[in-house]
């Protein structure tokens, strides 16, 4: 019987890593294929197409969307950091109602936020936003929500005896918070700050509200590309996407350590 579950689970596993990674196998193949067509004959692949990425076309919206995600990365991290501080390590009053607050966006479809937004925008006179400020500003709506449940877990697992200790040895507030808590949450933050960059450097139902002529995305970017063509460029687009993400997990992960977190181990 624990046989028969043990092949289970595996086959289970092997058929769920397959429909995740097949379809990247697809676009990378097709991100070097000679023709639209994906050609699956090593003899005739070609970089080429990754030689128009390095086109003005590609290269600002790339840009603009990395200062982007890096504005709205540190913005959640900071307003994550302070909220979880409040409503998780302090519980203040109406804490568990202020969380719930907190949270509430995601409850909310990102379209229905994004119209939203521009309604508020234009009714209060703020129209001039648009673009890049209202980009901050939405993503950092989207975002916060998961930062401040990941910062506030964190919290909620730090022995506060840590605390009390080093408030009898003598160290003021702003010392604990330096020295015991910030060490102890660290991966926790950097995990929610994770999140918010690829959310915020992929998202495109809040920005396709929020872009203007000159300050568009690279997500957006391509889904404009798409209406008029569709060839190897667009795969090669999201290969690179993809080792850029993969490469920016990877740093925050060796400054936060945030992999410790999720499989209880010590850096």
């Amino acid at each position: 019987m624990n046989r028969f579950l043990s092949m289970t689970f595996r086959i289970s596993l092997g058929l769920i890593l397959a429909f995740i990674t097949l379809p990247l196998l697809v676009v990378l193949v097709a991100s070097v294929s000679p023709t639209a067509r994906i050609v699956f004959s090593p003899s005739l692949w070609t970089t080429k197409w990754y030689g128009a990425l390095m086109s003005s076309r590609w290269i600002d919206p790339f840009l603009l969307s990395v200062e982007l995600a890096l504005i709205v990365t540190v913005l959640s991290g900071l307003f994550g950091l302070l909220a979880a501080f409040a409503v998780a390590y302090e519980k203040c009053p109406g804490h568990a109602a202020i969380m719930s607050f907190l949270l509430s966006p995601l409850s909310v479809p990102q379209i229905v936020k994004g119209v939203a937004l521009v309604l508020f925008l234009s009714s209060t006179g703020f129209y001039t936003l648009l673009g890049t400020p209202g980009l901050i500003m939405a993503h950092v709506i989207l975002t916060l929500p998961f930062v401040v449940r990941m910062i506030a877990g964190a919290m909620f697992n730090v022995d506060k005896r840590l605390d009390l200790a080093a408030r009898v040895l003598g160290a003021n507030r702003l010392q604990r918070i330096r020295y015991i808590l910030l060490p102890l949450i660290k991966p926790g933050l950097f995990s929610g700050m994770t999140f918010a960059f690829i959310l915020s450097f992929n998202n495109i139902p809040l920005s396709v509200f929020l872009v203007r002529p000159g300050e568009t995305t690279l997500p957006i970017t391509v889904i404009n590309h798409l209406e008029y063509s569709l060839d190897p460029v667009l795969a090669a687009v999201n290969v690179a996407s993809l080792l850029f993400i993969l490469a920016a997990v990877f740093l925050f992960e060796r400054i936060g350590g945030f992999s410790t977190q999720i499989h209880g181990g010590s850096k």
